[in-house]
């Protein structure tokens, strides 16, 4: 008997302008939901990683005639201009892509979309046809609209009067609460993490399941590769192995890089940082707390490899991080996980048996150094940990393509 014909996915990501774990995260899965769909991808903003792997895996790509990008400023703010200038490109888009073929014959031919929210990922909804089943990935909340984290300069302090910044972004605010609505009638919604659909029970009033995001264990292999190259790495950043700690993240308030830095004051350890974003006050910072601060440029996998394997810890004081998959890297690599005790760090560490889960008034340095002697141990509990909520990529597809299956079985 033939082959049930494969069904075909579109897949929606405003933009990829900023590179970060969301955007990672769906490069990553391409190649394991390409076996179970087949797969197009339409953005309004691509990248030069994104567009190399879409040429690898010969999926098409459809973005608009001249890129979108986010409009910055208070007037933007004020007017909502990023969410309508983002409307406008979808729109253009039925038309005419800088492909050629318009998205209107695009959803002609497909039988399904895949939205994952970000900026301007959500206002494609209405464009597309009633009868295209859409499945939603929620990475969290909008987080600078329906909370205050992004609102604190890297020190903490407010940028602007937060009553003011709440009413200028009243407006955007009911955009995004009128798109979520709309998408949590047009199919699931599924949260990347328990933490995440707790969220979005509690911003929108909207029921969601969780999707786990995955990691590609080929990029974090157990065992050192030659291409990681530790003497290099350490003599190219004058580096002593287990004499730094490391923390990933761009230096927003949001991250915690400023309050690691008071965690570990007169701690002789290093703090590595990687993911940009250090200014002046955070240097300023780490002399006043006698921490030497090492932000490093963009690194290869091999050299952020490296570098964890080396270093004493993996710290992050991120505020109510969503998923958050630098833990299930560190596990891999042997690099001893001390985190807050927040967001999503609460489903990939189990504390004092992968990691440490810091409360207020915690000893970071203390828990350092715990974490230091039980290395192995807990890096191999922490692998079993990430076996048991199934991480991988394949694991990811197929569950995709069952939330799918119902809308398939009723054609």
């Amino acid at each position: 008997m033939a082959n049930p014909q494969r069904k075909r996915l579109l897949i929606v990501k405003g933009s990829f302008e900023h590179f970060g774990g969301g955007e990672r995260d769906l490069i990553n899965n391409l190649e394991a939901w390409s076996k179970h769909f087949d797969l197009s991808l339409a953005t309004l903003h691509p990248n030069k990683e994104l567009i190399e792997k879409l040429k690898e895996l010969k999926i098409p790509l459809f973005s608009p005639v001249s890129d979108w990008s986010y409009s910055r400023g208070i007037f933007s703010e004020i007017f909502a201009r990023s969410s309508r200038n983002a409307s406008k490109k979808w729109y253009s888009m039925l038309y005419l892509t800088k492909q050629g073929v318009g998205l209107n014959t695009l959803f002609s031919n497909i039988d399904a979309v895949n939205i994952t929210t970000g900026m301007a990922s959500l206002e494609i909804l209405p464009l597309i046809p009633n009868n295209i089943p859409i499945h939603t990935h929620m990475l969290e909340p909008n987080r600078g609209l329906h909370s205050n984290d992004l609102h604190f300069d890297v020190d903490g302090t407010p940028k602007q009067n937060l009553k003011l910044t709440n009413l200028l972004l009243s407006k955007q605010r009911k955009i995004d609460e009128k798109l979520v609505a709309l998408a949590s009638k047009r199919g699931e919604i599924s949260g990347n993490s328990k933490n995440t659909c707790d969220r979005i029970k509690q911003v929108y009033d909207v029921e969601s399941n969780y999707l786990y995001p995955s990691i590609n264990t080929n990029l974090w292999p157990i065992k050192p590769t030659k291409d990681e190259d530790w003497g290099s790495v350490k003599k190219e950043f004058n580096l002593i192995k287990n004499k730094y700690v490391i923390t990933i993240g761009h230096a927003i308030f949001a991250k915690g890089l400023w309050e690691t830095i008071t965690k570990l004051s007169n701690s002789n350890l290093q703090i590595v940082q990687i993911g940009g974003g250090v200014n002046e006050k955070h240097k300023e910072h780490a002399r006043k707390n006698n921490v030497e601060l090492k932000a490093l440029p963009r690194v290869s996998q091999a050299a952020i490899r490296a570098l964890m394997r080396n270093a004493k810890a993996m710290v992050s004081n991120a505020i109510n991080e969503p998923f958050g998959l630098t833990p299930p890297e560190a596990y891999f690599v042997d690099c001893p996980v001390i985190v807050s005790n927040q967001g999503g760090f609460r489903e990939t560490v189990v504390d004092g048996e992968t990691g440490r889960l810091m409360d207020e008034g915690d000893d970071w340095i203390s828990a350092i150094d715990e974490g230091d002697k039980n290395r192995k141990k807990w890096s191999k509990a922490g692998r079993e940990h990430i076996k048991e909520i199934d991480l991988t990529p394949e694991t990811q597809a197929r569950k995709l393509f069952e939330l799918f299956t119902p809308y398939f079985e009723e054609e």
